[in-house]
């Protein structure tokens, strides 16, 4: 048997010739377990952005205020200001879907244009050549990721968080060029380039849960 807690929501899955009396006293030796598990989903959901109710979004770590308007096509703006204004047609269905996927793109242009930036600096420091391809994409446990073809991923959600931690998160996902692995040469490797590496992590595990929206 196992046990799935998901939108603070629990599933079971069982073989379906169990019994239901023995599911249910298995499931009261695992209450401790999902209880936790709850609760921290339920913080989790407390801390995220709502960028739609609230009007704001955070880039780079700074918060920056939204207007929703309408206009004749899709389309996001910027002022000197910093404030966005996000424009969709009146004709449009679903607004609130579309409003979210005009911010998305707006945090995908602002995070790969500035990740690409501090990818080729740090290349550059760490006599590393450039990966063969940089991708943004959304993650659910993981804020970046590096394969054998050398190509680098990274969470949208870095685009909330400030530079200082997506530059950590760069170097660590550029020291998996060398070691695909987490052993101590790899950490010598970040540690070298990044020497606040812990205080990065630290930010994170005690942050990462507000960057999301």
């Amino acid at each position: 048997m196992a046990i799935k807690v998901a939108q603070q929501k629990l599933t079971v899955y069982a073989p379906f010739y169990v019994p239901q009396t023995e599911i249910d006293a298995w499931l009261k030796t695992k209450q401790d377990w999902v209880a936790e598990q709850i609760a921290k989903q339920s913080i989790h959901a407390e801390r995220r952005q709502l960028p739609l109710v609230n009007a704001t979004i955070k880039l780079f770590g700074q918060n920056v205020p939204i207007v929703f308007a309408k206009g004749t096509k899709s389309t996001w703006q910027q002022d000197a200001h910093a404030q966005l204004t996000l424009f969709i047609s009146s004709r449009v269905k679903h607004q609130e879907a579309n409003y979210l996927a005009l911010l998305e793109q707006f945090l995908h242009e602002k995070l790969e244009s500035y990740i690409e930036m501090r990818v080729h600096d740090y290349c550059l420091q760490m006599s590393e050549a450039l990966p063969t391809k940089l991708k943004i994409q959304h993650y659910k446990r993981r804020w970046g990721s590096c394969n054998k073809r050398r190509e680098l991923t990274f969470n949208l959600h870095l685009a909330s968080a400030p530079t200082w931690v997506i530059d950590y998160v760069v170097v660590h996902e550029l020291a998996h060029l060398l070691h695909m692995n987490h052993s101590a040469k790899f950490w010598q490797r970040v540690g070298q380039f990044y020497p606040n590496y812990k205080k990065a992590e630290q930010w994170l595990k005690a942050h990462g849960s507000s960057l999301s929206w």
